[in-house]
């Protein structure tokens, strides 16, 4: 598996492990959208806390994006069912994106249901306020 390296603030670096992390990173890069690769998140799971590390927290937006890349194999569609349903409980808003994301006008589709987030984001807040 083909890695990339990026030189972060204080000199220490971050590994992208796979293809599809590397086109996101570019792509958040390209737009001057700042992102944390694998930044720690405590989450409740079957009642326990833990500890993940989605693909990209996006600190601006208040959001994250994880990036499902080994569709097919029936172990890790469920451990993908699993966590997008845990993140959902938790009420945390993001983008899950499988590899078929990749097809077409991908940097425009992402770019789309980034801003669609937070235009939900925006709807629901001035809902509130017009009750």
């Amino acid at each position: 598996m083909e890695s990339e390296y990026r030189r972060l603030e204080g000199g220490r670096a971050e590994q992208l492990r796979s293809r599809g992390e590397r086109l996101i990173a570019r792509l958040l890069e390209d737009h001057g959208i700042a992102y944390q690769y694998e930044y720690p998140l405590a989450v409740i799971d079957q009642g326990k806390t833990k500890i993940w590390y989605p693909d990209f927290r996006l600190p601006e937006y208040g959001m994250m994006i994880e990036y499902f890349g080994m569709n097919g194999s029936p172990d890790y569609d469920e451990r993908t069912r699993h966590k997008m349903q845990v993140y959902s409980s938790a009420g945390m808003e993001g983008l899950f994106l499988k590899s078929e994301v990749f097809q077409g006008d991908w940097p425009g589709k992402i770019l789309g249901q980034i801003e669609d987030v937070l235009k939900n984001r925006l709807a629901r807040f001035y809902s509130r306020r017009s009750r």
